[in-house]
């Protein structure tokens, strides 16, 4: 069966941290737009870009993102799909479906956000935040958080996979891992 997993959810829901466990326990692999933006940013010398800046080097970084997703299915591979997905999303990810006739497995990544707000503020300070991830302040408000993250709930594919990691010691990636095998089997 060619299949693809799209990992989605909140801002610090662990998104890329369980994209990678799910990637090495199914040996498929993992694409993060994210990590896509970092090579970019990084290849283009860029630092001290305003927050508008990064977002045109994230749009290229989707470009590219796409791209990959594509090639992967016209070699129909198996692979999983990162991101802050938004609804303009939907249309892209579904057309490679049809055109491709491919099932799409949706993980999505949610919590309290309070709590996750506060996680994304350590993250957003941090030194390892590599800095062309770096919201430059934008999302310090709850306010502002919390209308990004109804703008990444609002993305749906199909028969998601919910996930709650408001507390990650409460998170049982085995479940996760049966739910998943599940859906790819079809059973």
């Amino acid at each position: 069966m060619k299949y693809f997993i799209v990992i989605c959810g909140d801002l610090a829901a662990g998104k890329s941290t369980y994209g990678k466990k799910v990637s090495k326990e199914l040996q498929i692999p993992f694409f993060s737009k994210d990590k896509i933006k970092e090579i970019l940013f990084d290849s283009m010398n860029n630092r001290n870009l305003s927050y508008e800046e990064k977002r045109k080097i994230g749009a290229s970084s989707y470009a590219v993102f796409y791209n990959i997703a594509e090639q992967l299915m016209e070699a129909n591979q198996a692979f999983i799909l990162e991101s802050n997905f938004i609804k303009e999303s939907e249309d892209i990810l579904k057309t490679f479906i049809s055109k491709y006739d491919y099932k799409c497995i949706t993980i999505k990544f949610i919590g309290d956000l309070k709590v996750l707000h506060e996680r994304f503020k350590q993250r957003e300070y941090s030194e390892e935040r590599h800095q062309s991830l770096v919201a430059n302040g934008k999302f310090d408000s709850f306010e502002e958080y919390e209308k990004q993250s109804i703008i990444l709930r609002d993305f749906k594919m199909n028969d998601e996979i919910i996930i709650d990691t408001t507390d990650f010691s409460k998170v049982n990636f085995e479940s996760i891992m049966k739910q998943i095998k599940e859906r790819i089997t079809g059973e």
